[in-house]
This record gives structure tokens, sequence and C-alpha cells, in this order.
């Protein structure tokens, strides 16, 4: 099986979107508020979604991972 979309939740959009900018070398397909996305080689994507954003898709009963 073949990943091809990735969702990494965090806490600072801009700031994460900023890192893997410099460590992929590439700017996002995307970058709106809430997702932020980059086009991967070989077709995959890196998502960056702000932790809130997970919180209101689930709902308040979601675990806290930390």
């Amino acid at each position: 099986m073949k990943a091809t979309h990735l969702i990494l939740y965090t806490a600072d959009q801009a700031a994460s979107a900023a890192f893997y900018a410099k460590v992929l070398g590439l700017a996002p397909r995307l970058d709106v508020p809430g997702m932020t996305e980059f086009a991967l080689p070989g077709g995959a994507v890196l998502g960056l979604m702000p932790i809130a954003g997970i919180r209101r898709l689930l709902g308040a009963a979601l675990p806290d991972p930390a």
C-alpha cells in the first residue's frame, strides 16, 4: 500500500509551513488558513493543519495526545 496524503497536526501552522518549505525546498501548493499542502515527489502530499482544526472536526471528546 502506498501512502499518498499525510496530514500533520501542528500548534503553529505558519511556523510549520516555513520549516517544511525550507527543509523540502518547495513552495506550498496550497496555503490557506486551516491547511497548508506540499506536493511531494512521487505524487504524495504533505498537509499541515492546526491542532484546533482537528478538534473542530472530531469534537471535544478527542483525547489530548500530550
